[in-house]
């Protein structure tokens, strides 16, 4: 009875370990050109963003706006890496522009949102950018793979218990 106890401890474990690793699939933004708070001589240049896993180009965008919101440009995952991201910056006037992105991935179409700044020279420095909070896109994973882990914690145990009082 103790040896299975101990078996089932040690696979209840692992599915508490492996469940939030497949759970938590969402593509982080790796790299971009021009970096975070960059400044560029002049435009046009190609932006690109580089993540760390295959987008969806479908749902997957980015754009870029200046502080009025004004958008200048748009793109979508590149058809030479899809896990880039490109937009074609048009002439842009002196100042400070955001660019926002929204990356579903390939695999479970998980969703992330982000940001990051530049500026044109002649504007003043850009501020690193607090990332965006967009409600309900991160919290309901850690809760779906706790729930899971649970689940599978309480049916291995139901097993182990049962089958020993054979």
């Amino acid at each position: 009875m103790t040896s299975r106890l101990g078996l089932g401890l040690v696979l209840a474990c692992l599915a508490v370990l492996a469940l939030p690793a497949l759970a938590l699939g969402h593509a982080e933004l790796v790299g971009s050109d021009p970096a975070d708070g960059a400044t560029l001589p002049t435009t046009p240049y190609t932006l690109t963003a580089t993540f760390d896993e295959e987008l969806a180009a479908a749902g997957s965008s980015i754009v870029v706006q200046n502080s009025a919101g004004t958008i200048f440009a748009a793109g979508t995952v590149s058809t030479a890496d899809d896990k880039v991201m490109t937009a074609e910056l048009p002439h842009l006037p002196p100042g400070e522009y955001v660019v926002r992105w929204t990356a579903v991935t390939v695999d479970d179409q998980a969703v992330e949102h982000g940001s990051f700044t530049f500026a044109i020279s002649g504007a003043i420095a850009a501020q690193p950018s607090i990332p965006e909070v967009v409600p309900g896109d991160t919290g309901g994973d850690t809760l779906v793979a706790i729930v899971l882990a649970a689940a599978a914690i309480g049916a291995i145990l139901m097993f182990i218990y049962y089958r020993g009082r054979r």
